[in-house]
């Protein structure tokens, strides 16, 4: 599987690579009427672009995973310690009956 990846990744790196060599023509960028830039290859320009539209989203998602973690925090301080199995079990069998999936058993029918 991880093979797998790294032969993704480097396919990945060979078509941004390949992509990069066909966009070297020179072109102006225009900032203002009184400030541009005559030549900046092509490619430049765009991977400019792609990474500042990846730091946008990265800012846009940042309060929201702030806020999760911070939630995920606290319902980790409220909640009891990590049960033992035997109250684990009893709690999934006491879910089930009372969904209706497991029928309520007598005392001495457990086995």
């Amino acid at each position: 599987m991880k093979l797998l990846a790294w032969l993704a990744k480097l396919g990945f790196f060979l078509l941004v690579l390949w992509f990069a060599l066909k966009n070297t023509t020179p072109v102006p960028v225009r900032f203002s009427a009184d400030f541009a830039l005559d030549r900046v290859p092509l490619i430049v320009v765009m991977l400019i672009c792609v990474a500042v539209g990846a730091l946008l989203g990265a800012l846009a998602l940042a309060l929201p995973i702030y806020k999760m973690r911070r939630e995920v925090v606290r319902l980790r301080a409220t909640s009891p310690a990590v049960a033992e199995p035997e109250v684990i079990a009893e709690r999934g069998l006491s879910a089930a009956r009372q969904s209706g999936a497991v029928a309520e058993l007598g005392a001495g029918d457990r086995a």
